[in-house]
């Protein structure tokens, strides 16, 4: 996938790496190379009844009162980057499913 906002192009290639078997939302796992240059991995694949939607890798963390945090190790800054990166990994999942 190339992007072009201003004069900038972006290459942004995703591989799935897994697929999740099952009834549950949550059905596949996927790399992301942006620009030849940043590997993403594990992004999750999520399909609901609203829709679907990309999940970024995530840390989790109990916190001194016990309490367990979470946060993304790594997320889209801008929803222009999100939609990028959620447009490549639907491509590679819709093309897997093919397969």
């Amino acid at each position: 996938f190339l992007f072009m906002k201003g004069f900038y192009i972006m290459i942004i290639k995703a591989e799935i790496t897994k697929r999740v078997n099952g009834d549950k939302p949550f059905k596949a796992f996927a790399d992301v190379i942006i620009d030849g240059a940043v590997v993403i991995h594990g992004i999750g694949v999520v399909e609901k009844e609203a829709g679907r939607y990309i999940t970024m890798p995530r840390s989790q963390w109990k916190n001194k009162e016990g309490e367990i945090r979470q946060r993304d190790i790594c997320h889209p800054i801008s929803t222009a980057a999100r939609s990028m990166i959620e447009e490549a990994v639907f491509a590679a999942y819709d093309s897997k499913d093919e397969n």
